[in-house]
């Protein structure tokens, strides 16, 4: 299945939650926030949240500066 994310699409096995995302873009979670849509994930949901064909996916990752 293909997702957009950071508007880059990729592609995924069908079924795939938000934190096997994360292993395929080899991305740390930790001080990373996911928007699926217009939508937060809390991390406490990504090993639930199914992925969807065509779903738009935001990754922020939190940066310390000044």
């Amino acid at each position: 299945m293909k997702v957009y994310v950071n508007d880059e699409s990729i592609n995924l096995a069908d079924a795939s939650n938000i934190t096997q995302l994360l292993k395929q873009l080899e991305t740390a979670p930790k001080g990373l926030a996911v928007a699926v849509g217009p939508n937060i994930v809390p991390s406490s949901l990504w090993d639930e949240y199914k992925l969807k064909e065509d779903d738009q996916v935001l990754l922020i990752r939190a940066t310390q500066g000044g």
